[in-house]
């Protein structure tokens, strides 16, 4: 139906545009396994209603991805619905923004702003309101809107994928990636020496060392990197295997998110 408000008149043939890419990406000729549908859109929407979660917002972000006829970018009035939407029955779900680089390019000697997407809406998982809005809506917003910090946002990006996903260990992993890549990324800018092999320890001492931080904050702070470290999938797991709860991955993703604002804000 909010497609639909804001399609208008291209509605079907944006649904049977879409539909063409869900097929393709499983396999599918036909989508749905309930009635005869008349059209390759009614054959969506049919799907939509009876697929699983995880699959229905994999639709979602594809309808982004694909940049669908009739779906505005990067300012979609679409996103602001949607989560309106997911919202109105406190799902714990929230679609993020397009994700937008602006520069500076020459040319005969004048300058002319530029804007590049460098990455699409996506589904996260949000378990708390106040913790989205005042921690990892702001982490996001600041890693996306800087390159500098481009791979840093996608690292954290697919650490809420993985959340989703309920792939917890992989979370863990991709939570300390996109912490060490944030700080290689400050004692670049600030002319901090480091290595690109350097782990979370030498590099958070570096910055803690030339900042107003007192020494105490290395301990919480590092505490990212050990949870990485002895509970994530980038060590072997020996003959014990290793078992993340969601709340522990809950807490690294909230943590890796204050973690990276307050030395972004003490830094950048």
């Amino acid at each position: 139906m909010v497609l639909q408000d804001h399609l208008g008149m291209g509605f079907e043939d944006s649904m049977s545009s879409l539909h063409r890419e869900v097929a393709m990406s499983l396999g599918l000729h036909r989508l749905s396994h309930t009635g005869k549908p008349q059209s390759t859109c009614e054959d969506l929407i049919q799907y939509m209603f009876e697929c699983e979660d995880d699959k229905f917002f994999d639709i979602l972000e594809l309808l982004f991805h694909s940049r669908v006829s009739g779906i505005t970018y990067p300012d979609s009035p679409l996103i602001k619905a949607i989560n309106q939407f997911l919202q109105l029955d406190e799902l714990p779900y929230h679609l993020t923004d397009y994700v937008v680089v602006e520069g500076v390019t020459e040319h005969w000697g004048r300058e002319s702003k530029t804007m590049k997407i460098t990455g699409t809406p996506q589904i996260i998982m949000k378990n708390n309101d106040v913790i989205h809005h005042r921690c990892i809506e702001p982490t996001l917003n600041l890693l996306s809107s800087d390159i500098r910090f481009q791979q840093a946002n996608d690292e954290f990006l697919n650490a809420l994928e993985d959340f989703r996903n309920s792939d917890y260990r992989d979370c863990l992993t991709k939570c300390c990636s996109a912490f060490e890549s944030t700080m290689k990324v400050l004692c670049s800018i600030n002319s901090i020496a480091f290595k690109q092999t350097d782990s979370a320890s030498p590099l958070l001492k570096s910055l803690i060392e030339k900042s107003d931080l007192d020494s105490f904050w290395e301990q919480p702070l590092i505490l990212i990197a050990t949870i990485r470290n002895r509970l994530s999938s980038s060590h072997g797991a020996g003959t014990q295997e290793k078992q993340v709860s969601k709340q522990v991955a809950n807490y690294t993703i909230n943590a890796t998110a204050a973690a990276i604002l307050l030395l972004v804000e003490e830094w950048a």
